[in-house]
């Protein structure tokens, strides 16, 4: 019996300790890119990440949002990838919006999204504490930006 436990404590503990660093380093590469396009990297907030091509209706949402909240909150940024122009993209927002510290370009389009089937909607990126907390998408069967609207309206 005592074996039994004293192996169970070696086996145990470091699968544990596995899933516990598979679930932080989940969205590891995801963190690395925010960190590579942000240079003043939110601790707490979200990231609104939204592609050009895609899920026209979500993304003209997304660009909708943009306009409508870029000035109220210091807790979200924004970021556009697979830019193929930043004239168009200026055309749309404007030129005030584009040139915000809270937006930002993907240029080099290094943001993958963890759900490949996904990447077609705009992407919202919960961050705590310096980390990932969560993944929410602006698709017709998920509102992620009510995610964005309701945290600011609790902080």
């Amino acid at each position: 019996m005592y074996k039994l436990k004293w192996s169970c404590k070696y086996i145990v503990y470091p699968i544990l300790l596995w899933l516990l660093s598979a679930c932080s380093q989940q969205h590891a590469g995801l963190m690395k890119a925010l960190h590579l396009l942000d240079t003043d990297l939110l601790s707490t907030g979200y990231y609104v990440i939204i592609p050009n091509q895609g899920c026209e209706g979500c993304i003209s949402a997304a660009e909708d949002f943009v306009k409508r909240h870029c000035t109220s909150s210091p807790h979200v940024k924004y970021i556009f990838t697979r830019t193929q122009s930043l004239k168009l993209l200026q055309i749309k927002l404007g030129r005030d919006i584009l040139h915000s510290s809270r937006v930002l370009v993907d240029s080099a389009n290094i943001i993958r999204y963890p759900d490949r089937d996904k990447d077609i909607y705009p992407m919202i990126v919960t961050v705590k504490d310096g980390r990932i907390t969560d993944i929410a998408y602006q698709r017709p069967e998920e509102d992620g930006l009510g995610v964005v609207l309701r945290g600011e309206s609790n902080n």
